[in-house]
């Protein structure tokens, strides 16, 4: 029963969403999959509440559609029926929701307490709510995204109509880009930039450049954000020191986006998908907004994201891996599903809680079959799709044993008896060489004093450990786990919040590293 490509939906869903005009709903889904005949894609269209088509894959059909549970168990037994290349989520959160990952940094200084995510529908593991179980991504998976509680279908037949008349272009077309990034973080973007495109001279700056762009800027194909986002905001915004003006507006893509553009946001909430009429604002999102004005691809975060001011890291990674892999001619799917893996494979094998999260948080808004960019032929007696997938597959196996993954240590009496045990032996080395600690980590090396003084405000500690994974648990060089030990502080700039992050890493007393973070 294999299909090149599955499209994944919810009739009853689409019925109470827009009544007898469900039916236009339908209408596009077809029209996708004659377009991908074209395309020599064998794609099928599947209903996860359908009981016939859920009891011949041996899987319980939807009954609540809001069921994030019952969802995830239904698109895991199509996908082992169907085995696709390809997973197309139909429809906004309304229809197929987001699966709901607990949030391990939830605290005055990350107030997300969920993370709104597609990487379950990635990966071969169960249904949970502990994102630590989902390090293991083997599918291509992207949400062709409709309005959520909008009774009006015209937005998703829109994209439809987009994605059915994309043709692969070639790689020139991709290489001039727009960037605009926050001042603040201009070395973090040029570098970014420098690594996807080879240059970086074409950058904006906000301020003092946008909010108002002209189509001659934004005509470029390749897009890149690095801006602050807020929740259920229509625009993205800069910052220079205590100004945050904006950057760019929803509204202001109108008629000046080139068909066919790839967006990869940084921003905080920069995917995020809601309701205009319920949000307080007459604009739908940014990413929603790029998709309505012909943009194929637009990968972003569901929450607040993070990624450091200076260097590399986070979002920047996971963000700029896809755009690579884009213009390598990947699937915007499989460029989504092999930055995940990296994301992993280089941040591995103990991921801090901020890792955790980024790779949580990122999705993929577009059809996951488009390919972009035209890619070198290949020899004609292998499939090299299929053994994409098999290489695909083998590494996320491997990733399942590799990666271990942060847990947090609860202030308990518990824990503060084995750590008033265990202090008096910690030792530290440092430059100097090793010194006593009292306490947990009280005597830093000069450079981590210095950074743990500039937090002068109230400074929130959470303390997590990530224990040896799977493959490296009976390794003689791996015994002990890793902790990390994350220092976080907010301020108020107006309705602006800033936040800054310092992780540092801890093994047997010995101090492996730091990171610094802020959010975006």
């Amino acid at each position: 029963m294999k299909k090149d490509k599955l499209i994944v939906s919810n009739r009853a869903a689409l019925i109470k969403k827009y009544g007898s005009k469900h039916k236009t709903f339908l209408t596009a889904l077809n029209t996708l999959q004659q377009a991908d005949k074209k395309r020599n894609l064998d794609t099928l269209v599947v209903f996860v509440d359908d009981v016939k088509t859920m009891k011949a894959c041996k899987g319980a059909a939807v009954k609540d559609p809001g069921d994030a549970r019952q969802n995830k168990n239904a698109i895991d037994a199509l996908y082992r029926c169907f085995e696709p290349d390809y997973l197309l989520i139909a429809g906004a959160q309304d229809v197929i929701p987001f699966q709901p990952l607990n949030n391990l940094l939830f605290s005055e200084d990350d107030e997300d307490r969920i993370i709104p995510s597609d990487l379950p529908y990635a990966c071969d593991a169960p249904f949970h709510t502990d994102p630590g179980k989902f390090i293991a991504p083997v599918r291509v998976v992207g949400r062709l995204p409709d309005i959520p509680g909008s009774r009006d279908a015209a937005y998703f037949r829109s994209l439809v109509k987009d994605a059915a008349s994309s043709k692969p272009a070639k790689v020139k077309d991709y290489q001039s880009y727009f960037a605009v990034s926050v001042h603040d973080w201009r070395l973090s973007t040029r570098e970014s930039l420098q690594n996807i495109f080879g240059h970086n001279g074409a950058l904006q700056l906000s301020p003092a450049m946008g909010p108002k762009w002209t189509k001659t800027q934004l005509k470029a194909k390749t897009h890149f954000l690095n801006c602050h986002g807020s929740l259920e905001d229509p625009s993205y915004y800069g910052q220079k020191g205590k100004k945050f003006p904006e950057a760019l507006q929803s509204a202001g893509l109108a008629e000046k986006i080139s068909p066919g553009t790839i967006v990869a946001a940084e921003c905080c909430y920069g995917a995020q998908l809601y309701d205009p009429s319920v949000a307080g604002t007459a604009q739908m999102s940014m990413a929603q907004s790029y998709l309505l004005h012909h943009a194929l691809a637009f990968t972003g975060s569901s929450t607040i994201a993070y990624g450091p001011a200076k260097g590399q890291g986070l979002a920047d990674l996971l963000t700029q891996y896809f755009l690579i892999n884009t213009l390598k001619g990947a699937s915007t799917g499989r460029a989504l599903l092999e930055a995940r893996q990296r994301f992993l494979d280089e941040t591995g094998p103990s991921l801090d809680p901020y890792e955790l999260k980024t790779i949580a948080q990122f999705y993929l808004l577009g059809d996951p079959s488009l390919v972009i960019v035209n890619s070198a032929p290949v020899a004609r007696s292998i499939d090299p799709r299929q053994n994409r997938r098999d290489n695909l597959m083998a590494k996320g196996l491997a990733l399942k044993g590799f990666i271990a993954v942060p847990k947090e240590i609860k202030n308990t009496a518990a824990a503060k008896a084995a750590k008033a045990k265990t202090s008096a032996k910690m030792k530290t080395r440092t430059a100097a060489g090793d010194v006593q600690v009292t306490g947990e980590l009280l005597q830093l090396t000069d450079q981590l004093k210095s950074l743990l003084k500039s937090f002068h405000g109230k400074t929130n500690k959470k303390t997590f450990t990530s224990a040896p994974s799977p493959l490296t648990r009976s390794a003689k060089s791996f015994p002990a786990p890793v902790k990390f030990h994350v220092y976080s502080e907010s301020s108020f700039t107006g309705r602006f919040k800033e936040t800054k992050v310092l992780v540092v890493k801890e093994k047997n007393g010995v101090i492996l590293g730091h990171r610094e973070y802020v959010r975006r």
